[in-house]
């Protein structure tokens, strides 16, 4: 049974790679039940979190006797192998895990005794129960309903309680809206603003701007070799005695 050590090693272990650790628990949930020792597949031969064969248990360094916390690292080297990158959602990370590496969504593992169906049929279809497991695994409830693609789990926290996708925190949990990653808009916008894409000026600002500006006002300035006379400055201040 997962603990809360478990827990927040996975929480550490999402965001090294940068997976939303919903996703993440939710990939493993389905794979292996969060087990790191259970066996699976075909001939028995897949072993822990996200069942790796007999070939990656030896290249990654998985193994049956691993405690939870100990597989991971073996599951980030995997993942990252295989080319799951920062940010990627559900499909890619279960695609990483199911085929072999992003992308692959149309693959399935049936012949070698994984469950029937595509990486997208299981993620669309067959998640929702270790999506809440996940979800109670991280110290929420999940409602299947409600699930958004990405998860409800970003790399700052769960979002707030109430909004579609959410994760309801347990008793005592602090909520933490997740920014929006708009780094991928604000660059295609950056590459394809320029100066022929920008709007004509208003009539207002084109009147503005064709308006004679004001001449700026010069500093007085005392004719060279002239002596600063006090008695003049003084009388012309206003309300002066004429003397």
């Amino acid at each position: 049974m997962p603990t809360a050590a478990d827990r927040d090693a996975l929480l550490a272990s999402a965001q090294r790679i940068g997976a939303d650790p919903l996703d993440y628990a939710t990939v493993m949930s389905f794979e292996s039940g969060l087990n790191p020792s259970i066996r699976g597949g075909s001939g028995n031969r897949h072993i822990g979190l996200i069942q790796f064969g007999p070939t990656e248990q030896q290249q990654y360094g998985a193994s049956q006797d691993q405690s939870f916390a100990d597989q991971l690292p073996a599951v980030e080297r995997y993942l990252t192998d295989r080319g799951y990158k920062p940010g990627m959602g559900l499909l890619d990370l279960y695609s990483t895990v199911n085929a072999g590496r992003p992308g692959l969504y149309n693959r399935s593992d049936t012949a070698n005794g994984g469950t029937p169906g595509t990486v997208a049929d299981k993620v669309n279809t067959q998640m929702d129960e270790h999506r809440a497991k996940a979800a109670a695994f991280l110290g929420g409830t999940f409602s299947p309903g409600a699930a958004s693609p990405r998860g409800a789990f970003g790399l700052s926290g769960p979002v707030a309680a109430g909004t579609p996708g959410s994760v309801t925190p347990s008793a005592g949990a602090t909520m933490q809206a997740p920014e929006a990653d708009r780094s991928l808009q604000v660059a295609a916008l950056l590459r394809t603003l320029t100066a022929a894409d920008a709007p004509a000026a208003s009539p207002i600002a084109q009147a503005a701007a064709a308006a004679p500006q004001a001449p700026q006002a010069q500093p007085l300035r005392r004719p060279a070799g002239s002596a600063f006379d006090p008695q003049r400055f003084f009388a012309l201040l206003p309300g002066a005695t004429p003397r």
